[in-house]
């Protein structure tokens, strides 16, 4: 499985990695008409989305993957269970770089450039 949150670059490379049966799930789209029709869109979004989107389903029907676009909202008891998650050591983040708050703009070039192996985090205090 492959979760995408960067952009459709990062997403086409998604698909050197993944094996048939796989899954990619993406956070910065394009959206499809599955999301579309789950979320009551009207008729013209549905339209759009199987558009948007055409490229990249019929590269996963192609290579046997199953792509799916997720709409990410805040959610406090979701976010709760993904910190329990976290601090029992289930789920290990990969931290490449903080940046204190007053290197934000070093950390936004770092980000942009590539070369981050894992989140790039801004340190508030």
């Amino acid at each position: 499985m492959v979760l995408n949150s960067q952009d459709n670059k990062t997403l086409e490379k998604s698909f050197e990695v993944i094996k048939p049966g796989g899954k990619i799930v993406s956070i910065s789209g394009p959206p499809t008409p599955i999301f579309a029709e789950e979320h009551r869109l009207p008729w013209y979004v549905k339209l759009a989305t199987r558009f948007l989107s055409s490229k990249i389903r019929k590269r996963a029907k192609k290579q046997n993957v199953n792509y799916s676009f997720l709409f990410m909202t805040a959610n406090g008891k979701q976010l709760s269970e993904i910190t329990h998650l976290i601090e029992t050591g289930k789920i290990k983040p990969v931290i490449d770089k903080v940046f204190a708050f007053e290197k934000t703009n070093d950390a936004l070039q770092y980000i942009e450039s590539g070369r981050a192996k894992g989140k790039v985090v801004i340190k508030m205090k």
